[in-house]
């Protein structure tokens, strides 16, 4: 009797990561966060970057104060 033929297991497909969408650095602006020269955020759709280190208050969103933010 000759020895019966094996054939060898298949691996199983590697599954693919779905890719996430990164937020931006920095993130959405948001009262009362301290912000450091260079952070970037987000404010009404527009990406901002801070221009002098503060924490922020309401009333000094992004679009109004250019002393403290320039937009991307």
């Amino acid at each position: 009797p000759s020895p019966t033929p094996t054939t060898s297991p298949t691996p199983a497909p590697t599954p693919t990561a779905t890719p996430t969408s990164t937020p931006a650095p920095g993130g959405t602006w948001t009262a009362g966060r301290a912000y450091q020269v260079g952070d970037q955020v987000t404010y009404g759709g527009s990406t901002y970057r801070c221009r002098q280190a503060h924490t922020a208050i309401a009333g000094w969103e992004p679009p109004n104060v250019p002393a403290l933010w320039s937009q991307v």
